[in-house]
């Protein structure tokens, strides 16, 4: 159950349907700038509780509508001109932002003065500095958190499958070539149905040889191939897909099902599951 996030004196409890149908619109927002735009999940709930700070405070609640309404390149502006808001509030000192931003003034957040009626520029953000970042912080917690974890956890999930199958068909046909001379036990098997799906933890990154020489440690020469991924370039991946040379080591690793197995590399959590193909679950 939640508490009615729409009053700050209202303390009716409501179920999670009601609450994810009050917040519609941040959701299909928040969707558009996740999915559509392809933002960075933590990126984008700092985005949306500006944007709902705004719509509270500001706009007189029809901003998040107006929004959603718009085109997706109308959103991405919108999105940035909120990026260079919150790294306004990032500073201390108002000079030292302008300084760091180098040619910016009050022109470079247009949208964003025209939905509130010109009623804000950086330097009004920056002044209202404190006030907004607590309020930030607050909707994070009670709106952002709660009405848009379902979103995320279908989007990663996605990603995830999308991932693993681009990776299962590319060693797939490695495999197909390779099948007339490879004498590797279980080499005939589909890559999928050689597959663990291994998830990390964010702030814990584990890289692709600790993997490696952890799973060879414990179970032996298992190991044919890991594919990391789930990170922009320099990010830690959050997810991996290690191809065994037999399926029948996986057992031993995990249970069948979707059911995940906890493990621990040099003090970092990770989580283990057996990759049930999209064949297998239709």
């Amino acid at each position: 159950m939640f508490m009615d996030s729409s009053s700050s004196s209202s303390s009716l409890p409501i179920t999670r349907e009601e609450f994810n149908a009050f917040h519609s619109f941040d959701r299909a927002l928040f969707t558009r700038i996740v999915v559509s735009l392809k933002e960075d999940i933590t990126q984008s709930f700092q985005v949306m509780s500006f944007l709902i700070y705004l719509d509270r405070s500001v706009c007189g609640s029809k901003l998040i509508s107006n929004l959603v309404s718009l085109p997706d390149h109308s959103i991405n502006t919108v999105v940035d001109e909120v990026q260079i808001c919150r790294r306004c509030l990032s500073y201390t000192h108002f000079p030292t932002f302008l300084a760091s931003m180098g040619s910016i003034n009050a022109a470079s957040i247009p949208w964003i003065r025209r939905m509130t009626g010109e009623k804000l520029t950086l330097a009004v953000i920056h002044l209202n500095r404190n006030e907004i970042i607590l309020e930030m912080t607050d909707i994070l917690n009670t709106i952002c958190y709660p009405a848009f974890e379902d979103i995320c956890v279908l989007f990663e999930t996605h990603k995830e499958r999308k991932f693993i199958q681009f990776l299962c068909g590319q060693q797939g046909t490695s495999n197909r070539v390779a099948a007339g001379t490879s004498n590797v036990e279980g080499q005939h098997v589909r890559a999928d149905d050689r597959t663990i799906f291994l998830k990390f933890s964010k702030g814990y990154p584990i890289s692709e040889a600790e993997v490696h020489d952890y799973f060879t440690r414990r179970f032996g020469d298992i190991v044919e191939a890991i594919h990391m991924g789930g990170g922009k370039r320099k990010d830690q991946a959050m997810y991996a897909c290690m191809v065994l040379r037999s399926a029948a080591k996986i057992p031993e690793i995990v249970s069948d099902g979707l059911d995940r197995t906890k493990f621990t590399i040099n003090g970092k959590y990770f989580w283990a599951r057996r990759f049930i193909p999209n064949r297998k679950i239709r």
